[in-house]
């Protein structure tokens, strides 16, 4: 999963279907992946120690052990530039989320064409 550069996205979703699907659509449009995380801590740990960071991180709002909304405060104060993607079947989340920090919301479900022109547009 190295990006060489390039500008990537990463993912942060707690189930491993969804991930898959993730890895499987950005391989297809060429869409370099930075990586892949089931939950807060896992994505910390990992967007710290990747390199170059990911320019879009994709997070959705339920996750195990810390919630969407602190992992992406935890991620912008890491890397103020990264572009955060929330995404959430709950849309009384949506203005929190904005304020936050994230760049766009996006309510569940989520066709893939919105998620890879989304994700490219931010990239670009």
């Amino acid at each position: 999963m190295q990006n060489n550069g390039l500008a990537s996205v990463a993912v942060v979703d707690d189930e491993p279907g969804v991930n898959r699907t993730y890895e499987l659509l950005f391989k297809r449009r060429n869409i370099p992946l930075s990586f892949t995380a089931m939950d807060g801590p896992e994505a910390i740990r990992k967007f710290e120690n990747a390199s170059p960071k990911p320019g879009v991180v994709i997070i959705d709002y339920r996750l195990p052990s810390m919630s969407g909304l602190a992992l992406m405060k935890r991620l912008l104060h890491i890397e103020p530039s990264t572009k955060i993607i929330f995404i959430s079947g709950d849309d009384s989340i949506q203005k929190e989320s904005l304020e936050a920090g994230a760049k766009v919301f996006l309510k569940k479900p989520v066709d893939i064409k919105t998620i890879t022109d989304t994700v490219t547009r931010l990239l670009s």
